[in-house]
């Protein structure tokens, strides 16, 4: 990767030198700022926005966004290989961050001069959140703060056990153990299928589930709605709880050495464990659905699909984060205004733990919460092109419609949002707000692997060998650790 990376520089400096991102002999492009856009999910909003902006200042911002669920690395690399390159342009973390300065691509905020308001907002950013390599590099503007786990309909879920009201229900969820999860998804799976189902005890509390079905209930074909064909939903935000329980920052994970590897053993297989009975619990269009070939085809089970499949009732659950909910609002509305997050619960033993102030009861209570996506500034444009960049920025962080497009369109967190005071207009929102409130979440700790490492390595290997296997034994949870470890410290040594 790096050295393809180095490739990618070479050509687009130059490129840069005979056009740079700026306009060419006085040229018009038709635009003044290019933003390329990493989450797909928001590209209406983010067109809007834009034109909101020009209609405000007369600056011109053409948007480019990446498709829902997309990886954004292949259209990164032609953006920026292209004659205009991105003014700003998305960096996941620091892994990533690394990957685009070793090409010169990545202006140093700590370095900006000529605009105070910009500064001030780089500066604003608090030192956790920050995409920076230490000292006082800042190289990025967070998109917002995201999280994911299990998503729930609290209608459906009170409806399955004949209560009013799930609150207490899902307390009781978010501090089950592990073996209680999986005898609560499997009692309310034999009941979709109409078979004996007796009471389930979920934090030591008994729950019976309801006599007869509704017109809500009714529609379950299974639990778990899978974009299976979108290997980054498991192979990077699942396996990163697991990564949770080794690495206490995501500075550990970057700098990992062979023994720190070696140590994400037991969590992995803990986690392989945790997807062999999430895949043997499918919903599918018309009934369950099972591990096979159709199951990683993007026709049938890709990311619209599968948020298809939850938004009209025939999943229970949706492994996925905030960044969903527009696309549920858009098949359901009903549904979108009632969600919730559920931990992502895996079988950890108290040996798997060893990051710093976790445990096996936080790691079971918790949801990832973190910045999914920073907004860099291409060091390779001119500085007048830079300088409208950065005035747009601000403007979109903190002005009134800026934050209106950022929290009602887009619907997210603001990265400087205070979960003590702060409320948002959709039920996922406040739901990762709830978690932040009480100090159950976990962190981004996937960021921090080589680039290559969950999608392309891990990803690639279950999508390949495992996802399309009826059956898994110990020896295959072994086996896809093992593959994981000596993956990460084969890229570690290249």
């Amino acid at each position: 990767m790096k050295r393809i990376i180095r490739v990618l520089a070479a050509v687009c400096l130059i490129a840069v030198m005979v056009s740079s991102c700026s306009k060419k002999s006085g040229a018009d492009r038709g635009y003044d700022i290019y933003l390329f856009n990493a989450k797909g999910e928001n590209a209406a909003q983010v067109e809007a926005m834009a034109k909101a902006y020009q209609e405000a200042t007369g600056v011109r911002v053409k948007t480019f966004s990446i498709g829902a669920g997309a990886e954004q690395s292949a259209p990164m690399n032609t953006e920026m290989n292209s004659k205009n390159m991105p003014t700003i342009f998305s960096v996941q973390g620091i892994n990533n961050l690394a990957m685009w300065l070793e090409g010169g691509y990545v202006q140093d905020f700590a370095q900006v001069e000529n605009n105070p308001g910009f500064s001030k907002l780089a500066q604003d950013i608090a030192p956790d959140l920050r995409l920076t390599l230490g000292g006082t590099t800042n190289y990025g503007i967070p998109y917002n703060l995201e999280g994911y786990g299990y998503i729930v309909d609290k209608k459906m879920l009170a409806e399955l056990f004949g209560l009013a009201d799930a609150t207490e229900l899902i307390n009781d969820i978010k501090t089950a153990s592990y073996s209680e999860w999986e005898d609560f998804i499997t009692g309310i799976d034999n009941w979709i299928n109409n078979n004996p189902t007796g009471p389930v005890k979920v934090s030591g509390k008994t729950y019976n589930l309801a006599a007869s079905k509704t017109a809500l209930t009714g529609t379950l074909t299974g639990i778990i709605a899978l974009m299976g064909s979108q290997r980054w939903t498991y192979g990077d935000h699942l396996v990163n709880v697991a990564l949770n329980a080794t690495f206490t920052t995501i500075n550990d994970s970057l700098n990992a050495k062979e023994a720190d590897i070696r140590r994400i053993r037991g969590p992995l297989v803990a986690y392989a464990k945790a997807l062999d009975f999430k895949t043997r619990h499918l919903a599918g269009k018309n009934g369950p659905a099972h591990r096979g070939q159709d199951l990683v085809s993007d026709a049938n089970f890709g990311y619209d699909q599968a948020v298809q499949l939850f938004a009209e009732g025939k999943a229970l659950l949706l492994k996925q984060g905030n960044w969903a909910y527009n696309n549920i609002l858009t098949v359901n509305k009903d549904v979108a205004e009632r969600l919730y997050f559920l931990p992502v619960k895996m079988p950890f033993t108290a040996s798997d733990i060893t990051a710093q102030g976790m445990s096996v009861e936080k790691m079971e209570r918790s949801i990832p919460v973190f910045v999914p996506n920073y907004y860099t500034v291409n060091a390779l444009c001119s500085e007048e092109e830079k300088q409208k960049a950065y005035d747009f920025l601000v403007w979109m962080n903190t002005s009134p419609e800026g934050q209106r497009f950022i929290i009602e369109d887009m619907a997210f967190i603001p990265y400087n949002a205070d979960a003590a005071v702060t409320t948002v207009p959709n039920s996922l929102g406040n739901s990762i707000l709830e978690y932040m409130k009480t100090g159950d979440t976990l962190g981004d700790r996937w960021h921090g692997a080589p680039s290559p490492w969950a999608g392309d390595g891990l990803g690639a290997l279950l999508m390949e060998q495992y996802l399309i296997k009826p059956e898994w034994t110990q020896e295959d949870y072994e086996r896809i650790a093992d593959f994981s470890v000596a993956k990460w410290i084969e890229l570690l040594n290249q």
